[in-house]
């Protein structure tokens, strides 16, 4: 206790810490950084869509449906299957 004291007083204490060196530090970053990746393209991919859903023109796939529309619509069912993905993880919790 003395020498720590000792070193204290002349500014000679140091203490070496390693950021992120428990494996249960590093799987909890994973994980935000995970779900933070997955609501971001979720939400990338939901915009995108309804900016497709309202460009007007484009190629038409049959008479009644386009092909910006049917890629609109396709993106907006990965951004909701994205976010619900999401939503399942956050709700679940880490382990």
């Amino acid at each position: 206790m003395d020498r720590i004291t000792e070193a204290l007083e002349q500014g000679r204490l140091s203490v070496n810490v390693r950021v992120l060196a428990d494996e249960r530090d590093r799987d909890f970053v994973r994980g935000i950084v995970h779900d933070v990746l997955l609501a971001f393209s979720g939400g990338a991919a939901g915009v995108v869509g309804v900016m497709l859903l309202q460009t007007p023109g484009g190629p038409e796939i049959t008479s009644s449906v386009g092909l910006f529309e049917a890629l609109g619509c396709n993106l907006l069912l990965v951004a909701s299957v994205l976010t619900l993905r999401v939503l399942f993880s956050l709700s679940r919790g880490r382990r």
